[in-house]
């Protein structure tokens, strides 16, 4: 059987399996430097947005974190569980305003020397030009968004 559509892909130049792999490769070096302080990376860059933006909310997280519905409602569950993250309802009792927490607070206190050193780290290996073009291709798929 002929199959001259299939015979013409190259797996190897996929570029979604290519930034897949490469979010593995930089995930596991911060996974394994956040994870003695309970975290995950989606849920420390949950508490990094909600420290910096308090009363921010659940909608306005996933928007800035690229990070859909379900996985925002697990880690949002788990670091209100933790006693990390609480929130007050807002005028409209559907939404929730996000802070964090006194304890919340203390951790990304500890957290953050180590998520700063792990980032320099990265900086170092990577390179400013190397970044440069991540920022410029994150923000060239984000304009087209191609559905």
């Amino acid at each position: 059987m002929k199959t001259p559509n299939f015979d013409r892909i190259d797996p190897t130049l996929c570029i979604n399996a290519k930034i897949r792999k490469l979010h593995k490769l930089t995930d596991k070096i911060y996974q394994a430097r956040i994870r003695p302080f309970g975290l995950k990376g989606s849920m420390l860059s949950i508490l990094f947005i909600v420290g910096k933006n308090e009363g921010i909310n659940q909608k306005n997280i996933a928007d800035l974190l690229v990070l859909d519905q379900s996985t925002i409602s697990r880690d949002l569950k788990r670091l209100i569980d933790k006693g990390w993250i609480q929130f007050a309802v807002a005028d409209d009792p559907r939404m929730k305003l996000l802070s964090l927490t006194a304890d919340g607070r203390a951790l990304l206190e500890n957290v953050a020397p180590v998520w700063e050193a792990t980032h320099k780290e990265m900086e170092a290996l990577l390179g400013a030009f190397s970044i440069q073009q991540l920022n410029n291709i994150t923000a060239a798929v984000k304009e087209a968004d191609l559905k």
